[in-house]
Formats: C-alpha cells, structure tokens, sequence
C-alpha cells in the first residue's frame, strides 16, 4: 500500500499535498484547513477507488470528486477570500474531464488522467496560495 505514495510516479503528488496540508495546519484558518482535510480524504479513498488506469470512466472517484466538490463549493460561498473560487474551479474541471470521458469514451486514457492531474495539482496550489495568504491568527482569537 505505501509503495502506492512513495514510488517515483507518485511522489510528487504525495510531497504536494504533505506541503499543502503542513502548511494549512501551520499558516490556514478554518477554510484552508477544511478545504485540506478534504483533499487529503479524497486522495485516500481515490486510493482506494482507484481501477482501471483511464480505460474508462471511474465510477467510484467521480463519486468522492462530487462530495469534495460539494465542500468547496460550501467553502467558496461563505468564504470572504477569492482562493477558494479557484478551488471549486479547478475541482469542476476536474469533474467535467470525468463527465467529458463518460461523453466520449474516444478521450483517450493518457488524457482523461494527464487532466486529472493538472487539475488535482492546481486545486492544491490554490488552497496552499490561501493558507499562505491566510490572516495571521493572534494570540487573542485563537485559531480560526
């Protein structure tokens, strides 16, 4: 199992979202650190959903993208800040290339996941931009 985070084609997603989740954990307020939890259990259960490599639609992980998609969605609405519009936006991308593969199963594999992962690096960048960019906390309130 851990050979699926650590091996060389996977390494630099798994250090991507360890980045992103230190730096929420350290710099984030309540926003960036939901929006962080939720990529971090997505990314699990895509582990575990994932099955055919880009032969066809996946079934499973569109369902777990439409639930975090909900999230961030629920975040960008309440949010005061503009991080997390680009959040949800690079997560519908990422919903529409599954919806785009279901269309059209000629979108071939080695394009259904490069856009996946452009789109998965993208939505973690945003969310780390806004844990970095997040109002300093001060001693008085506590965390947010």
């Amino acid at each position: 199992m851990l050979s699926q985070f650590f091996s060389p084609a996977h390494l630099p997603w798994t250090l991507a979202v360890l980045a992103m989740f230190g730096l929420t954990a350290r710099r984030g307020g309540a926003d960036e650190r939901l929006a962080a939890y939720t990529v971090v259990i997505a990314w699990l259960l895509t582990k575990l959903l994932y099955r055919y490599q880009g032969g066809q639609t996946e079934w499973g992980i569109l369902a777990v993208d439409l639930g975090a998609m909900a999230v961030f969605v629920q975040i960008a609405l309440r949010s005061q800040r503009h991080w997390p519009m680009f959040a949800a936006g690079f997560h519908l991308l990422s919903l529409v290339t599954h919806l785009a593969r279901t269309v059209d199963p000629t979108v071939g594999g080695w394009a259904y996941i490069t856009a996946q992962i452009i789109w998965g690096y993208l939505l973690v960048f945003s969310i780390g931009y806004g844990a970095w960019t997040a109002p300093k906390r001060s001693a008085v309130t506590g965390p947010t």
